[in-house]
Order: structure tokens, then C-alpha cells, then sequence
């Protein structure tokens, strides 16, 4: 009888070395590089919405493709930022890197809007690329205020009629990658790096049902970083348009979406599908040391910032009211 407990404890321990010594050598597989990029992985790296819009990762890209159909010198591409107080100082370094890698061999024109009577930073630009710095204070009537979306379309779209594409990205965004005619679409959306990979249940849409953000249960297929945007100058006029008026009604009814103008971003995406969609190589976190699957990096992304940046904007202040979130 002894024998038999013993032989009996024997397995038991053996069992338990058994099922150790796995889960030891799973833990190390799902450490390692090669099973991060595995194909059980890359099944949640999509390459194309539901929609049948193209998801732009490097490898999946055809560059030459992509160069045909819009040539250099052929089009007038307009980069949006908003810089207000202190994220001034990050002008510079975000329109050196831009001229280093984006929109190569067309003509670009930066738009800077910012508040106070700020100078334009002493930047080299390359031969038909432009910098203007929109002063809010110099554009308003003293007392009035305007928001992201509202101030892109007013002062932006509205009066650069010769625009063809425009990208509006956060000011703390640094260019590392191309970052070219592969991006362009009528209507462009980047995925989110946080949540691309999730269940659409974890994706943060605002769930107040009051709110003009709202998206409910059964809705959405994909969540959009606010910090990352664009698309034809007409597609971008109807959609900052109809972003600023949701906002401001929901303003007048004391409501606030959780993530501003990304929540909005969101909710006009649900309605509007993007025609082309960034991958996170976009949008890559600046304090995200190891995403292996994300192979090649264009833009780096402050992490305090993917929400959009800074949202209202007041014209009549020296110092602007900043909300980061």
C-alpha cells in the first residue's frame, strides 16, 4: 500500500515538473521575437477594412504603384498643426523632419496654428514648400473661441483653394520614415496603435448616448488616432465641418466626449468609412520600446498626445487653455 502512494506521488510530481517545465518553455516562445511575428499574431495586423479600404504597412505597399498614380510635382499637399503655448517650441524639429521625409518632390505647404503673434522658425525649406503660422488672435474677434476641427476648416481649407490633399497631424509628432504618395487617399484614417490589435469592445467610442460622438455596441470595425488624419481638400472640409458643429451642439448641451476630437474623429469614421487607412507605423508610441510587429517606423508619436492634441483653442489670451487627456 505504501508503494503504491508513493509510485502514486511519484507521478504526481512528475506531472507537476511535466506541466512546469511547459508553461516555462511557452512563457520564453511568447518572449521571443519570432512568435510575437508569428502567423497566429499577424492574423490581428489587419491589411484591409471591413470596407475593403487598404491598411498601408510597408511591406503590404506597392511604392511604385503608388508613384505612378500621383507623380512628383504634380500635387499641392498642406500639413496641419496646431502649436498653441508652450507646444510652440516643438514647430521646428516637427517641420525639419517633415522636410526630410514628407510628401518627396511635392509641393507642400505647412500650416502652424498657434495663438499670441508667433514668428515663423528660421527653417531651410526645399524649393515650392511654403510655412505660414496662423495667429488665432490675429484671425478672431477678442472674446470668441474656436476648436481644432472648426479653426482646420476656417482658416485652412476654406482659404487655400489650390490645396489638393491635406494631412493634420499633432505638433509633437516626429517624422523618422517616408512618408509619401502611399498615404494619400480621399478620406485617410490611422489606426490607433493602442487598440488596432483589440476587440472592438475594448476601443474607447464614446458611450454617452446624449453626446454626438456616441457609437453604440453594434457599431465600429476599427479605432482612429486623432493625432493623424486627412484626405482630398473636399472630404476634409465636409469632415471638420461636421466634426466642429457635433461638438459645439454637444458644447451648448453641457456635454464633452472623453476623447475630444478623437471621439468625433470616431464617430464620423462609423458614418464615413476612410478610403485608405495608416497602419501604426504612423502612429508609432515615442514610450513603447517593443511592438515587433510593427517592422518599419514613419512617425513617432508622443504617447501623451494620441488622444489629438490640444483642443481649445482661444485667440484672445497670451496663454491658450490646453486640454490633454
Amino acid at each position: 500500500m505504501v508503494d503504491i502512494q508513493v509510485a502514486s506521488h511519484l507521478r504526481s510530481r512528475r506531472l507537476f515538473l511535466l506541466l512546469l517545465a511547459v508553461t516555462i518553455v511557452i512563457v520564453l516562445l511568447t518572449m521571443h521575437p519570432w512568435f510575437l511575428d508569428s502567423w497566429f499574431l499577424r492574423r490581428s495586423r489587419p491589411t484591409y477594412g471591413a470596407w475593403g479600404a487598404p491598411v498601408v504597412w510597408d511591406d503590404t505597399v506597392d511604392y511604385d504603384k503608388a508613384d505612378r498614380q500621383y507623380p512628383k510635382k504634380t500635387l499641392t499637399v498642406g500639413l496641419v498643426t496646431v502649436a498653441m503655448g508652450g507646444y510652440f517650441a516643438y514647430v521646428e524639429d516637427f517641420i525639419k523632419t517633415a522636410e526630410e521625409h514628407f510628401m518627396p518632390g511635392q509641393k507642400v505647404m505647412y500650416f502652424v496654428i498657434t495663438d499670441g503673434s508667433k514668428k515663423a522658425p528660421e527653417v531651410p525649406l526645399k524649393k515650392k514648400r511654403t510655412l505660414s503660422v496662423i495667429s488665432l488672435k490675429e484671425n478672431l474677434p477678442k472674446g470668441t473661441t474656436m476648436t481644432k476641427m472648426e479653426a482646420i476648416n476656417k482658416l485652412v481649407l476654406r482659404r487655400n483653394e489650390d490645396l489638393n490633399y491635406v494631412f493634420c497631424m499633432n505638433v509633437d509628432f516626429r517624422f523618422v520614415g517616408k512618408f509619401g504618395a502611399e498615404a494619400i487617399g480621399d478620406l485617410v484614417g490611422t489606426l490607433h496603435p493602442g487598440f488596432y490589435w483589440k476587440n472592438r469592445y475594448s476601443f474607447p467610442y464614446e458611450t454617452n448616448t446624449d453626446s454626438k460622438a456616441y457609437v453604440a455596441p453594434t457599431e465600429g470595425e476599427m479605432y482612429f488616432a486623432g493625432g493623424l488624419f486627412g484626405g482630398n481638400r473636399e472630404s476634409m472640409l465636409k469632415m471638420t465641418e461636421i466634426c466642429a458643429k457635433s461638438r459645439a451642439e454637444d458644447n451648448n448641451n453641457g456635454i464633452e466626449a472623453i476623447w475630444h476630437d478623437e471621439s468625433y474623429l470616431n464617430r464620423y469614421f462609423v458614418d464615413h468609412p476612410p478610403t485608405r487607412i495608416l497602419s501604426p507605423e504612423y502612429c508609432f508610441p515615442r514610450d513603447y520600446w517593443y511592438m515587433p510587429w510593427v517592422k518599419y517606423k514613419r512617425v513617432v508619436a508622443s504617447l501623451k498626445d494620441l488622444s489629438g492634441g490640444p483642443d481649445n483653442l482661444y485667440s484672445n489670451k497670451t496663454k491658450a487653455k490646453v486640454t490633454n487627456k
